[in-house]
């Protein structure tokens, strides 16, 4: 279950660069309809059939809230609570989250602060596209612009860089613009293939 229609398209293009066919990817929408959508989802058809859940969502400016968030609302819809981010808990159905931009490198128990847009673009840090994406930033900076989404206005102009321009998160997955051996994309990888 991914927050918002971006996180979706991703992961259904994460489960196609690994070949994974019997995942479904649900769209559960905002970070505040998690709890609702939680407590609805036995009504859905085919629940019973389900053996694992894992929620996907954006940290944003603070993962420990996040992480709260999404503990508070598997406990009061009745479902197995994962101790940490990546880890499954529980039987039928297995329970995990994960929050996007993921770990800290340097500190593998530490969540970052950040969103999906921060993870693409750390899956794809080490090319030369980036300094121009600098440089386009700087030069919005110095003529006064605000820019009010820097993440957003980041990933889109390193993906119009890449001949990608307006392409979705999950467009550009399925063009494949993301890294899915870099190491940043590991923790996800791992859940996704234990699913």
């Amino acid at each position: 279950m991914a927050e918002g229609r971006d996180a979706k398209y991703f992961f259904i293009w994460v489960c196609e660069a690994f070949r994974l066919a019997e995942i479904q990817v649900l769209d559960f929408g905002g970070v505040d309809n998690l709890r609702g959508y939680l407590q609805n989802l036995p009504k859905l058809p085919g629940y019973e059939i389900v053996e694992t859940i894992v929620v996907a969502r954006d940290a944003e400016n603070n993962p420990n809230d996040a992480v709260r968030s999404i503990k508070a609302s598997l406990k009061n819809a009745g479902l197995p609570v994962p101790p940490r981010a990546f880890t499954f808990t529980g039987k039928s159905p297995r329970v995990a989250y994960v929050l996007f931009p993921g770990l800290v490198p340097e500190e593998q128990d530490m969540l970052s602060s950040g969103n999906l847009e921060t993870l693409c673009l750390d899956m794809v840090k080490g090319d030369t596209v980036h300094q121009c994406v600098d440089q386009y930033i700087e030069c919005l900076q110095s003529i006064g612009q605000t820019i009010r989404q820097p993440h957003k206005t980041r990933l889109h102009t390193y993906l119009a860089g890449k001949n990608l321009a307006g392409l979705k998160i999950g467009e550009a997955a399925k063009a494949g613009a993301w890294n899915w051996d870099c190491s940043r994309f590991e923790p996800y990888k791992q859940v996704v293939m234990d699913m």
